[in-house]
This record gives structure tokens, C-alpha cells and sequence, in this order.
């Protein structure tokens, strides 16, 4: 845990991590060899709610600043970069 971060915020590594871990990294060479869409890992990301980070709280987002959805890119792009960007 990084004492830097809220609890919230270490929410939000902790998810991203995961679908990097259990989702990206096992496909990942495959989705570049292939050139295809992650689109069932981006479903995941919105089930996550990590989609709605940036989107104000009075819209059904998270409400999130900019650093709270760096973290979630962080680790999505440590699976993968182009899934990340």
C-alpha cells in the first residue's frame, strides 16, 4: 500500500491491477499479433467503473481528478500500452 495514496485512490490501483494481471497480460501478445480490439477487457474496465473516472459524480462517474485516472492508466498500460492509451 502506498501511504501517498487515499484509500480510494488505492481502490483504484488495486482494480486496475487485477484486470491488468488477469485479463490484459495473459492476452496481450496475441491482441498485438492479431490486431485486434480488447473489447471484452474494456468491458471489464466499465464494469470496474474505471471508465467513469473522470466523469462528473452528478453524471453517475466516479468524479475522479486527473491523477485518480493516471493510476487506473498506469496499470492498465503496465499489462499493456495499447490497451492503456
Amino acid at each position: 500500500m502506498d501511504h501517498f495514496l487515499t484509500e480510494e485512490q488505492q481502490m483504484i490501483v488495486d482494480i486496475a491491477a487485477q484486470i491488468s494481471d488477469e485479463q490484459i497480460i495473459p492476452q496481450r501478445a496475441e491482441l498485438d499479433e492479431n490486431h485486434t480490439f480488447p473489447r471484452e477487457i474494456l468491458n471489464a474496465m466499465a464494469q470496474a467503473d474505471l471508465l467513469a473516472l473522470p466523469v462528473a459524480e452528478n453524471y453517475g462517474g466516479f468524479g475522479g481528478g486527473c491523477f485518480d485516472l493516471v493510476l487506473a492508466i498506469e496499470q492498465i498500460a503496465r499489462g499493456c500500452v495499447a490497451v492503456g492509451t
